[in-house]
């Protein structure tokens, strides 16, 4: 179903009824852009995946939300669903003005999507956060008080008193000739407007009524109506009241939903649904805060039970058998054996069927993410010997190592596939990392033959002279320091040395945060790329203040606090330091080819870059053990960053 500001308000109490009934809620949601400045890091901590999209990614605008619910038809034994498009788009007046950042490349990716931008710009739905909300609602309540109290008037400045006197002339003209019911003031600033709101209010208090008219072009004038009974004044000063509270409800909008998600504490899945909860959390609650333990503490206290279907899928007994976890093909590949696709039906115009083709829909794509959740679910219940169709609960012994892990895409190979919003992040070694520094002349083929005694490596640019280098295999690397010990034309430091000296004051951390750079990822072993720099000069590493700034690796493990509610259900930070902004716009992101035709999910920009780092070892599970802890990742085909 299809929801805009025209039909939002008659389409709320159903919404409301398919959260309560629903087993489980999936989101998903289409953006302006993805990151501005510094993109992630492969060597990331979850701590410093969460900075950099901090950053980088809460200044682009959401503007479509999907929402889907699925529920349990026991008459016809199977799942059904209730499903809504949401068009967003925050309109300012009674709420803030909204300034946000779009990229280009995403918004032509809608636009070939068919994504209809002049259907988001006039019927898009407002929204705002919580503290927004409050405020504007406190502001309001004050100006209705002042309304009947005379003390709040203004001077009238004396190069506007004979405007105001010839205004006031004509209006008792009108109401004298009683000719018409009523006449217009137009010409008039918003000074202006004010003024004759009070003064007109005061001298004909009982004759006419004064309000404001939006015209089609957006402009505004007064209008004023002849009052015919002292109970009509009345009426009109409360439906005047009445008006503005209608106009505030309908400019928190969509907020109203996404705090009925959070509410419901029901199950909340998405497909690769970081940056869907950022955005989220971001534009409808509050501003996210700068400490990475208050988001955990934040993000886990509003949606208590998340579920990734892309981490889901990079997992046994998923793993080897998912080429693609770009949603998608995940889905084509959950629709043959060994898996099968759940039946999930919808009542007419209420959600979505197998047979609709709605890609890039955020409703649709959400609707899809369902069906692949379910699929693997069910396959999970049959490697345990059970064969529930419908979910048992969110807390079931199935569902349990997937729960709050939201996937990291770009370090996943890296052993760093998740972050754990209920307890501790993964913390692997990098012990086989160095950051290297090297004559600026130096290509990638030079780092190769540098590093070919010690085996296949991965290489990320962090400038023209250094970067960080990864051995594959990690046996190899303590001979490493020693080997080029004597070498006079490069430098190398371990990485958990070089991330010391890079440890950065706020102050320092700020500015480092202007310096544009550009990264590319790669393995020495694939095709060469064409090499992706920008200039700086030469610097030794153990010069920490000439180094590029990056925040401290050290991944923090949060403990589970109770959660703390408004009685709005909004949950409460403690944050005085603000995050720190970037401002310049570096790279875009690219695409590889693939067997099947390119599909882009969710509207994002993605990179699908096969990675040819030799894995030491995978380790496989030979039957699901629910209780068992869940380990970190060794071994992904691809690295893309938003499927």
């Amino acid at each position: 179903m299809e929801v805009t500001r025209k039909n939002f308000k008659e389409c709320l109490p159903l919404i409301s009824e398919s959260i309560d009934k629903a087993d489980f809620l999936v989101i998903d949601a289409e953006f302006t852009g993805l990151i501005n400045g510094r993109d992630v890091s492969i060597f990331d901590s979850p701590q410093e995946y969460y900075s950099t999209l901090l950053n980088g990614a809460t200044e682009f605008l959401l503007i479509q939300y999907g929402l889907c619910a699925f529920y349990w038809d026991h008459k016809e034994n199977h799942y059904m669903n209730d499903a809504y498009n949401f068009y967003l788009f925050p309109r300012g007046r009674p709420g803030p003005e909204k300034m946000f950042l779009c990229q280009s490349s995403s918004l032509d990716f809608l636009a070939s999507q068919g994504f209809d931008f002049n259907k988001l710009i006039r019927e898009g739905i407002s929204y705002m956060t919580e503290p927004t909300e409050t405020r504007l609602r406190e502001n309001l309540s004050e100006r209705h008080k002042s309304y009947s109290n005379e003390k709040d008037n203004i001077s009238i400045p004396e190069e506007h008193k004979q405007q105001i006197e010839d205004i006031c002339k004509k209006v008792r003209e009108f109401l004298d000739e009683n000719k018409t019911d009523e006449m217009e003031i137009d010409r008039c600033n918003a000074f202006m407007r004010r003024l004759l709101f009070q003064e007109l209010g005061s001298r004909f208090k009982q004759e006419a009524f004064v309000e404001t008219k939006i015209l089609e072009n957006k402009s505004r004038i007064l209008k004023v109506t002849r009052i015919k009974s002292e109970d009509e004044g009345k009426n009109r000063d409360t439906q005047k009241k009445e008006k503005e509270w209608e106009e505030f409800e309908d400019a928190v909008g969509f907020s109203k939903v996404a705090r009925m998600i959070s509410q419901s504490e029901k199950l909340v899945i998405g497909h690769n649904m970081l940056l869907d909860l950022i955005h989220t959390l971001n534009h409808f609650f509050q501003p996210l805060p700068a400490s990475y333990i208050s988001f955990k503490e934040f993000a886990h206290g509003m949606f208590p039970r998340l579920l990734d279907t892309k981490y889901m899928s990079s997992l046994p007994p998923f793993k080897d058998k998912v080429n693609s976890s770009v949603l998608q093909h995940l889905f084509v590949t959950l629709s043959e054996p060994p898996f099968s696709l759940p039946k999930a039906e919808s009542l007419e115009g209420r959600g979505y069927r197998q047979a609709d083709d709605k890609l890039h829909e955020a409703g649709f794509d959400a609707y899809v993410t369902g069906l692949c959740f379910l699929s693997m679910h069910q396959h999970l219940a049959r490697m345990r010997g059970d064969h529930p169709r419908r979910l048992q609960g969110p807390d079931c012994a199935a569902l349990k190592p997937f729960l709050n892990k939201l996937f990291l895409a770009k370090t996943a190979h890296q052993d760093s596939p998740y972050m754990n919003l209920s307890g501790a992040d993964p913390t692997p070694s990098r012990d086989h990392v160095f950051h290297l520094t090297f004559p600026k002349e130096w290509q990638r083929n030079d780092i190769s033959q540098l590093f070919s005694a010690f085996g296949p490596i991965t290489v990320q640019f962090l400038d023209d002279t250094s970067a960080l280098v990864a051995l594959s295999r990690r046996e190899n690397a303590r001979s490493v320091a020693r080997t080029f010990a004597n070498n006079t034309r490069i430098s190398l430091v371990p990485y958990a040395k070089y991330k010391l000296l890079n440890a950065k004051t706020p102050e320092q951390l700020t500015e480092r945060t202007r310096e544009p750079s550009t990264y590319l990822a790669t393995s020495v072993n694939t095709p060469e790329p064409s090499r992706v720099r920008q200039g700086s000069v030469t610097k030794p590493v153990d010069l920490p203040d000439n180094s590029r700034s990056r925040s401290n690796s050290a991944s923090a493990a949060a403990a589970s606090p109770p959660r703390k509610r408004t009685s709005s259900g909004v949950f409460q930070v403690d944050e005085a330091e603000p995050p720190i902004k970037k401002q310049v716009v570096t790279r875009s992101n690219s695409s590889q080819a693939m067997k099947t035709p390119e599909v882009i999910s969710n509207g994002r920009r993605k990179t699908d870059v096969e990675s040819e780092v030799t894995q030491e070892k995978e380790i496989h599970i030979e039957r699901f053990d629910s209780e068992a802890t869940t380990k970190c990742v060794s071994a992904f085909k691809e690295s893309d960053s938003w499927d």
